[in-house]
């Protein structure tokens, strides 16, 4: 069997520093063919900083518009397609690390099972890793700060991991990934009317209605640097929910299918979310420092 060609996508939008960082740690993984860093398109000087990194195996690209993380991200795809003929491709955000070992089981998953499009690993500092698919109730709840940080509504019981080394899911956070390329080009893509959130939930659902599944790896790991990115182009968590309601509105129309009467029910709760990270903004603010 012929070598299979590996690429990493990596989307930079104004966070060069750790772009960088991440480029720097993986740089010298053998088991990388190619490093594939998309700038979208960002207002600082980012461009130019990444141009340093340029080399046969970091390839330095800027999408022709800002179209969000879904339209970002789909430029590394077909770019690692259509010019480094890639049949698998990692999907990191700049501030997640992970290490070889990680990638080879990634590899092992995609390789050993046909029906496989995606798989992810375990973060070793957050306890979400995997989402169910859920009711139209559930996502409307989920905006919610109580029902979805504190009461992880769309998360899995811990009894439905123990004793496993990976178990097939609905969804896995975007933050790092592993995509069959080919599977991903026909039937996933994310949907670009989807400018930041819910792709997770989006491409899962159009893997599964072909019959593709999503497998998180439980005997490996990586880390994420929970909103390092993001917080330096939305400071305050009320500004990034403000989107979040955008893309669920959008998701429940087009994925859900919900009818009038749930989109009137979900409009309403999300109003009271506004409030909700409103006032969490403000105690962040006040709260006495410690």
């Amino acid at each position: 069997m012929a070598n299979k060609v590996l690429s990493c996508v990596i989307l930079n939008y104004n966070d060069a520093p750790t772009t960088i960082s991440l480029v720097e740690r993986i740089k010298d993984y053998a088991i990388l063919d190619y490093i594939v860093v998309v700038d979208n398109c960002s207002t600082d000087n980012s461009w130019g900083k990444l141009q340093h990194y340029k080399s046969d195996k970091i390839h330095i690209i800027q999408s022709p518009q800002n179209g969000g993380y879904g339209s970002g991200n789909n430029f590394g795809l077909r770019y690692s397609s259509d010019v480094l003929n890639a049949d698998y491709t990692i999907i990191a955000n700049p501030d997640v690390q992970f290490n070889e070992e990680c990638v080879e089981k990634f590899l092992e998953t995609l390789r050993g099972n046909s029906s496989v499009a995606v798989v992810s690993a375990r973060q070793s500092n957050s306890t979400d890793c995997a989402w169910k698919n859920c009711s139209i109730l559930q996502y409307i709840l989920a905006t919610s700060l109580f029902f979805e940080i504190w009461l992880r509504i769309r998360s899995y019981p811990k009894s439905f991991f123990k004793g496993k080394d990976s178990v097939p899911v609905f969804a896995v956070p975007g933050s790092l990934l592993m995509v069959d390329l080919k599977k991903m080009l026909k039937y996933g893509m994310y949907d670009e009317e989807f400018f930041l959130y819910y792709e997770e939930p989006v491409l899962a659902q159009k893997l599964a209605d072909v019959g593709l599944k999503t497998v998180l790896r439980l005997d490996c790991f990586y880390v994420h640097d929970h909103h390092i990115s993001i917080s330096k182009t939305y400071r305050r968590w009320s500004q990034q929910h403000s989107i979040l309601l955008k893309s669920a509105e959008l998701f429940l129309r087009k994925y859900k299918k919900a009818n009038s009467i749930q989109m009137v029910l979900a409009k309403l709760w999300f109003a009271y979310t506004k409030f909700e990270f409103w006032a969490y903004d403000v105690y962040k603010i006040v709260r006495p420092k410690v």
